[in-house]
């Protein structure tokens, strides 16, 4: 009895120490996770500096466009900041087929998409991020356990991140095992975070390339046009040309005598073959305008002088006067002369087309270093929502087949780009059934070179 009685403290003691080693091996065991506990819940000390973060990886994502490049930097900012041995993204295309597109760190097993369609489809509907411990503990995720295991084994995946665009699946980032710790919450909630940046990176990166595409198809469709109208044109010019002289030659009796009714038919042939030669010299000017292999001999004009000229050979319709305010005290300009003919006859040729009774009249006046010249007319006007569209090529206000006036809609888009390949510019004033003003200016000095062709002054 007294035995125990002298060994009761000394096993007390053991006893006490033996719970205080307990103790310290749980705490040592859980420290981890009550260091995260003291930290985040009663330090209110975050975890990640997400300062650091967004201003050290995301902003970098701004200058990647292609698209290869900006997938290894996603997942290596990934890999840095969350800590993961390495990542891997699978992206949907257009096929709506998830392929493997970059690896960082990680070893993929082969990736058979059939195999693990009903797992992408759950991410799809619940939008939820999941590690592969979530399919073994979480009793909610039976249903798409098995699918959900094979996808992570088959990618070496510990956690994987849907990307969403709307309410698109884009893609998944498949990241490694975390160096010295697990996926917890406070890390699920910045993955949530860049998984937003991350997909609109890629989105963004992704119409960025379509642009690129759409540009490079828009060029060669626009190359291609232009070859064509050269082509269709120098092959018709020929042609054309023998039509008109051909029916010129025999309505003046050159192959023998013709009578009235002859010469009216050769005179229809020839005014017909004079109006396709016309456009299809229009459209071999618009192809090289358009091709920038437009030349111009430059030299002064007394632009007033021009304006007249060309003045005296438009056909009016009765009951419209022209009236042409220029003279040759009208400052000259610097251009090519035929050019300059060709846009005021293509003016002054509208505006007679489109005034049935009236006025039209061409003055100028001088703006600056440059002279205004303006051509106006009482005619049917052009709507608000067709005025920048007539510009274009082959554009019409009236686009319709039963048209009442004749043309290509080539002639408006021709004089722009001349006027603009002189220095200048061309614009509208109209309002329907009140008319039409248009107005377009040319240097008064020289200004050097005028498109691929020479200043002779």
């Amino acid at each position: 009895m007294r035995f125990w009685t002298a060994a009761l403290p000394a096993i007390g003691i053991c006893a006490s120490i033996v719970g205080v080693l307990l103790v310290f091996s749980w705490f040592a065991l859980r420290w981890r996770a009550a260091k995260d506990f003291v930290r985040r819940y009663i330090l209110r000390k975050p975890q990640y500096d997400y300062g650091q973060v967004f201003r050290d990886y995301l902003e970098r994502f701004n200058s990647v466009t292609e698209r290869r490049d900006l997938y290894h930097a996603i997942l290596s900012a990934a890999c840095r900041i969350l800590g993961a041995e390495g990542a891997s993204l699978v992206v949907r295309d257009s096929n709506e087929r998830f392929q493997m597109k970059a690896s960082c760190g990680l070893k993929p097993f082969s990736f058979d998409v059939d195999e693990v369609k009903p797992f992408l489809a759950w991410l799809e509907n619940h939008r939820r991020l999941v590690t592969r411990q979530d399919f073994v503990t979480d009793k909610k995720l039976v249903a798409i356990k098995c699918d959900g295991l094979r996808y992570c084994v088959q990618l070496n995946a510990e956690a994987c991140v849907p990307l969403f665009v709307s309410d698109r699946l884009y893609g998944v980032i498949n990241l490694g095992e975390r160096k010295g710790g697990s996926y917890d919450g406070e890390t699920r909630d910045l993955m949530k975070l860049l998984a937003v940046y991350f997909a609109t990176a890629i989105h963004n990166a992704n119409l960025y390339q379509a642009l690129i595409r759409q540009n490079r198809n828009l060029q060669e469709a626009s190359q291609l046009k232009n070859q064509l109208l050269a082509n269709l044109s120098h092959e018709l010019r020929t042609p054309l040309t023998s039509i008109i002289g051909l029916s010129e030659l025999i309505a003046e009796g050159g192959d023998g005598q013709v009578n009235e009714e002859q010469i009216k038919h050769l005179s229809m042939i020839r005014q017909g073959g004079v109006r396709l030669l016309d456009m299809v010299t229009a459209m071999l000017d618009l192809s090289k305008l358009e091709a920038n292999r437009m030349q111009l001999s430059v030299q002064k004009v007394n632009i007033g002088r021009v304006v007249s000229e060309v003045a005296g050979k438009v056909q009016v319709k009765k009951g419209t006067r022209l009236e042409v305010k220029m003279d040759d005290s009208t400052p000259g300009v610097y251009g090519d002369e035929p050019r300059l003919k060709q846009v005021i006859s293509h003016l002054l040729d509208n505006a007679a087309k489109f005034t049935s009774s009236g006025k039209i009249s061409v003055d100028a006046e001088k703006c600056g270093e440059m002279l205004k010249v303006s051509v106006k007319d009482t005619g049917i006007g052009i709507p608000q929502d067709k005025q920048k569209a007539i510009f274009e090529g082959f554009v019409q206000a009236d686009g319709s087949v039963q048209r009442e006036h004749e043309g290509l809609g080539i002639g408006l888009t021709i004089s722009r780009k001349l006027v603009e390949l002189h220095g200048g510019r061309m614009w509208l004033h109209s309002k329907p059934g009140k008319g039409s003003e248009f107005s377009f200016t040319l240097p008064l000095k020289p200004i050097g070179v005028f498109g691929n062709g020479s200043t002779n002054v």
